[in-house]
């Protein structure tokens, strides 16, 4: 039996839950992610005149029984709902599958925060229709993206071997790539660190570090030697002293951004990880929509966290007033931050979903707790010219981190004095070091600059390391994140070239401008063609770069002309710059050899076999493919006939048609 309403949801293993809260009257299906984009094999957007940016979508391979599915279902329903995720991924997937269901098809747009009976009982009472402008939104950073990968990938690969360039991934790979040469570039410098370990008027120990002159300018053993003789010698007095309490406030809960930052540091996780368990927790209907950047809590649920805190912890843990927290630049606030859909679940089940629910918990909580006291102590000691000094703090009131406890808490205070006590000197040492080179970018540390330089979105961040990761730019070592040379190349040649999607205030307006589209402040034409202007001017300067880094000195052996250095997917090889000349095409190729110099290519020696081709009678011979030795033909590759090495013919699979079937309608006849 039909049911009335059918429900099409992303992923499959959120049905079952929502299909339970809405009840027999509906049925939940699944669209499996986007089943419609760009073809992979061609750029799919018009450029031309009058059809500017217009995309061409195709069923996806391997989504024809998803949408034959949502077709078939659709037809026997009163009234389909869309029920994606709320962002602009989901805007467009719910676009997509108004654009294929049958004329007349009754649709509405639901959107959830999480999956709970009253989040989507209130979803379906306030259902409303497909929000165009984020659906422009999500094109125009589909098609930008496509242009930048389809016409900047090939210079690129041409002039470092790379395999492609794309408008977010190559502004990230810019940052990662100035700190990998900051690294490579450091000189360090010597200096000589003096530690004084002093004793007060009631015996108690205190280590004070030399502050003035500061570290660096105590750069010779000459001079650490003279200050320590200084130590000893004394007086040392105590010239500052104080005691002040200091309170801090809670972190704000989760954010994409935030959380996966948090995962790394304390869990050890990648960001990729980080979201895949943050989507299962989500199918589970424990925790909110987990790609925000908002930092909003709805009013119900932190009131009922502050009547938990009271409860669980007690009255001081909770302030008279609730905390509120300063909106993220171009945050939607329509959105909630990350959150359990329900506060009294403290410990859902187990293994790493568990870890990260407990910290999303955790953090939900702490928000709205009190602040947390800490007493800070600080001493100066004078001895002479010089300077020593000490810090402490101990915690006085836990407040908030009480139940935040990740990382560890300082307990120190410095010991009562009073200025002009004079100290004795127990020990003094010197040391010689070194300044080290900044660090290395960690996954967690790259995706906190990507948001503070406005590169990406939440939905982008952890796709953008997986992508530079895949493509040999970067290797992932101890945490840290190390360019490749390979990666290097890439950057230098994509800074040489001057490409607007690297210069990392462009990205950014480029990201506010595709915010921009999603509020109906601007055109999503206007953006692409503003865009596409600067892009074709940085093109044909790449090509021009690109060219000029091919030529060599060396000289072509088949013709007077001279070789050119290019890559191809099996790495560098030389050809000769006549290769597309017309009236004297020279075809000559050589491979690179130690120190740059061109070497024969060397040709591969055909061993022919017993066997007959059982095509066209030729020897069979035998070659080496990706799962061993078999037999093809001699004649390869006018003919492809194949053979097991005992002469059994193997049947080629038949290829994919070229023509992809359309489902969104067959054209009329024209009369």
């Amino acid at each position: 039996m039909a049911k009335k309403y059918l429900v099409i949801v992303e992923s499959p293993s959120k049905t079952k839950s929502i299909q339970k809260y809405l009840g027999s009257s509906y049925e939940v299906i699944a669209s499996v992610g986007h089943f419609r984009d760009l073809p992979p094999d061609k750029m799919g957007v018009n450029l031309r005149k009058g059809k500017e940016f217009e995309p061409t979508y195709e069923i996806m391979d391997g989504k024809q029984g998803v949408v034959k599915n949502i077709l078939s279902k659709a037809k026997k329903a009163q009234l389909v709902y869309l029920a994606t995720d709320r962002d602009r991924e989901g805007e467009a997937i719910s676009a997509h599958i108004k654009a294929i269901l049958p004329k007349g098809t009754k649709t509405k747009r639901i959107r959830y925060g999480a999956i709970t009976k009253k989040d989507l009982t209130e979803a379906i009472k306030n259902a409303t229709e497909i929000d165009d402008d984020l659906v422009n939104a999500y094109e125009a950073r589909r098609i930008l993206d496509r242009i930048v990968g389809f016409k900047c990938s090939w210079p690129v690969k041409q002039a470092t071997g790379g395999k492609s360039a794309g408008r977010v991934q190559s502004s990230t790979l810019r940052f990662l790539g100035e700190r990998e040469k900051e690294i490579r570039d450091f000189v360090p410098i010597t200096y000589w660190s003096i530690i004084a370990e002093l004793l007060t008027k009631k015996k108690e120990k205190v280590v004070a570090p030399l502050t003035k002159p500061t570290k660096l300018k105590v750069n010779s053993k000459k001079m650490a030697k003279e200050i320590v003789d200084a130590l000893k010698k004394g007086p040392i007095k105590v010239s500052a002293y104080e005691k002040v309490n200091k309170s801090t406030k809670p972190y704000a809960p989760f954010t994409t951004s935030t959380l996966q930052q948090c995962a790394s540091s304390f869990l050890g996780w990648s960001p990729k990880k980080t979201m895949t368990v943050a989507q299962e927790l989500f199918e589970q209907s424990l925790i909110t929509y987990h790609r925000t950047d908002s930092k909003f809590i709805v009013p119900e649920v932190v009131q009922s966290v502050r009547v938990g805190i009271e409860d669980k912890y007690g009255a001081k843990y909770c302030p008279s007033k609730q905390w509120h927290y300063a909106k993220s630049k171009n945050a939607q606030e329509a959105h909630e931050a990350i959150r359990p859909t329900d506060i009294s679940v403290e410990n859902p089940g187990s293994g790493d979903s568990n870890k990260l629910y407990k910290m999303i918990w955790k953090r939900l909580v702490a928000s709205q707790m009190s602040e947390a006291v800490f007493l800070r102590s600080k001493a100066e000691f004078k001895c002479k010219k010089y300077v020593l000094s000490t810090t402490g703090s101990t915690c006085t009131f836990d407040g908030w981190r009480k139940c935040w406890d990740y990382g560890k808490l300082e307990d120190y205070t410095v010991p009562e004095m009073k200025v002009g006590d004079v100290l004795d000197l127990i020990d003094s040492s010197m040391t010689e070091e070194q300044t080290k080179p900044p660090s290395r970018y960690s996954e967690a540390s790259s995706v906190k600059q990507m948001e503070k330089l406005g590169i990406g979105r939440p939905s982008t961040f952890a796709n953008t390391l997986d992508t530079l990761k895949n493509r040999k730019y970067v290797e992932i070592k101890k945490k840290a994140i190390n360019v490749t040379e390979l990666g290097i190349k890439v950057v230098d040649f994509l800074v040489e070239a001057n490409f607007c999607f690297v210069d990392l205030g462009f990205t950014a307006n480029m990201e506010n401008d595709l915010d921009r589209i999603a509020r109906a402040e601007v055109g999503k034409l206007c953006v692409l063609s503003n865009f596409y202007e600067v892009l074709k001017e940085d093109i044909a300067r790449a090509k021009t770069i690109k060219e000029e880094k091919s030529k060599t000195n060396y000289k072509c052996k088949k013709c007077d002309g001279l070789l050119l250095k290019k890559f191809s997917k099996w790495g560098e090889f030389y050809s000769c710059e006549n290769y597309n000349n017309k009236e004297s095409k020279c075809d000559y190729r050589a491979d690179v050899g130690k120190d740059g110099i061109p070497v024969e290519k060397v040709k591969k020696v055909t061993v022919l076999s017993d066997f007959d081709c059982p095509k066209c009678g030729e020897k069979m011979a035998i070659r080496k493919g990706r799962y061993g030795e078999f037999l093809g033909c001699s004649k390869f590759p006018k003919c492809h006939s194949m053979m097991t090495m005992d002469g059994e013919v193997i049947e080629k699979s038949k290829k994919k048609q070229s023509k992809k079937k359309k489902f969104w309608g067959k054209k009329k006849k024209k009369k």
